[in-house]
């Protein structure tokens, strides 16, 4: 029974081991269409970026959300990482280069925090990509159709004045 059940276990355990590596090779695939596509776009003009952020919410799944206020160029998020609830307040701007950065002190149970992040954008026909510098991935972030995570506006003040009355 013992050695029926170890060649059964030792079975498992490679079909897991193949499929996995089946996997690896074709998500680096992935990865690599992606970067050979990035390669091959042009850079989001400036006009082109403050077109695609201006008065919209970046929904960020369960995790928060950014709204880029034209207004003063007003940044505001929360979110919601490990169940720890906070906000963000600050400025968002364009450095050129197809870059779009926001500089926010973000406010939580653990104090505030000051940070700027900032991230690339290319397309490819309606395609664009991006990635969060200086070293993100590269992903698409509107696809062909014009889908994007963002949202035209503000789907962030209401829950930004509930994590304030909760802190």
């Amino acid at each position: 029974m013992k050695r029926v059940l170890g060649n059964f276990i030792g079975a498992a355990l490679a079909c897991c081991v193949f499929a996995i590596g089946l996997e690896a090779p074709a998500a680096a695939k992935g990865v690599s269409k992606i970067n050979d596509q990035v390669q091959k776009a042009a850079v989001v003009p400036d006009e082109g970026i403050y077109q695609l952020y201006q008065n919209h919410s970046w929904l960020w799944g369960k995790n928060g959300a950014a709204f880029f206020a034209v207004k003063q160029r007003q940044f505001d998020a929360w979110t919601s990482d490990k169940g720890k609830r906070g906000y963000g307040d600050g400025i968002w701007f364009i450095p050129g280069g197809g870059k779009l950065c926001y500089r926010a002190t973000w406010h939580g149970a653990w104090g505030a925090k000051a940070s700027m992040t900032c991230f690339e954008h290319r397309e490819a026909g309606k395609i664009i990509y991006q990635r969060k510098l200086p070293d993100g991935k590269w992903y698409a972030f509107r696809d062909r159709h014009g889908k994007s995570q963002l949202r035209y506006g503000d789907y962030v003040s209401g829950k930004i004045k509930r994590i304030k009355a909760k802190l």
